[in-house]
């Protein structure tokens, strides 16, 4: 996989319809967003895409799905820290 920014593209969830997000990033990191620009993350104990929150540097999980409106105080265009994706992506890499 090449390196993808802002591209639409369609993501299955277990437990939810089709969805839409734009990605960014390649086959060692990527972020999502909703075409309104709201980070989302996948929920795994929820089977859903959700709205992305972050501390200390790391996303989790709002626990809002992403077919219900974002929490009001929500910003767009969430990052992780630097450092956490860089640690992600190592961690992928070393598995390929």
């Amino acid at each position: 996989m090449s390196a993808i920014f802002g591209e639409l593209m369609s993501f299955d969830q277990e437990n939810g319809p089709e969805i839409k997000l734009r990605a960014f990033g390649d086959e060692f990191y990527a972020r999502y967003e909703t075409e309104e620009g709201y980070t989302a993350i996948y929920d795994d104990d929820l089977g859903l895409f959700t709205y992305a929150r972050l501390k200390d540097g790391h996303f989790f999980s709002s626990r809002i799905d992403l077919s219900q409106a974002p929490p009001a105080e929500l910003e767009k265009h969430l990052e992780e820290s630097g450092e956490v994706r860089q640690e992600k992506a190592a961690k992928r890499f070393s598995r390929s």
